[in-house]
């Protein structure tokens, strides 16, 4: 480790000593959850995929963000938590290609969509690696709420102050980003409750 990385990550860790861990969710907590677009406010497209000229027009790649990795790994450890996540196409149909920008817009597009139960909403603040190439961490930030889609009142948050994600073997920001993603998911949504033993 270097003396650089070092220095990144020391402020990081004496910041997640003080950090309160969120409080668990109400237990008449809807079952039912969408998992609506996250928010991107770090200041960067956040591209997994699909970003350069080749991948786009000689492979014909998606083009696959932070954000979309983030809403599908929410899904399954939503599942796995014992919520009923609505299917991702219905909520598409909802959000018409847009990610809420705060907690009021967020409510706008599960009402006029007809969503119902609770809606999960993530703002991404920070997600900067350390590098360009074979990255060892990303510092990741963000947010995410529960909303009750009936009363419009956020039922849980949770912050996530920014802190490194170690990214092993990574060789590009693109399989860091995924790493970081999957790593993170699943910490911040803990509280939800324990995973649920998978069924043989």
């Amino acid at each position: 480790m270097t003396a650089r990385t070092i220095l990144v990550l020391l402020p990081a860790v004496i910041g997640l000593g003080c950090a309160r861990p969120p409080a668990p969710p109400p237990g008449d907590l809807p079952r039912t959850v969408a998992v609506l677009p996250p928010s991107n406010h770090s200041g960067d497209p956040l591209l997994v995929s699909g970003a350069s000229f080749f991948e786009r027009y000689a492979l014909g790649t998606d083009r696959v963000t932070v954000p979309d990795v983030l809403a599908a790994e929410a899904r399954l450890q939503l599942e796995r938590r014992g919520f009923v996540p609505v299917a991702p196409e219905t909520v598409e149909a909802a959000a018409q290609g847009h990610a809420p920008g705060s907690t009021e817009s967020a409510m706008d597009i599960a009402r006029h969509g007809g969503l119902e139960g609770v809606v999960l909403w993530m703002d991404v603040r920070r997600w900067e690696p350390d590098a360009p190439t074979h990255p060892a961490f990303v510092i990741v930030g963000l947010t995410a709420e529960l909303i009750d889609v009936s009363s419009g009142r956020v039922r849980w948050h949770a912050e996530r102050r920014p802190a490194p994600v170690p990214t092993p073997g990574a060789v590009n920001v693109g399989d860091a980003y995924v790493t970081a993603a999957r790593k993170v998911v699943p910490e911040v949504l803990a509280p939800l409750g324990p995973e649920r033993p998978a069924e043989r």
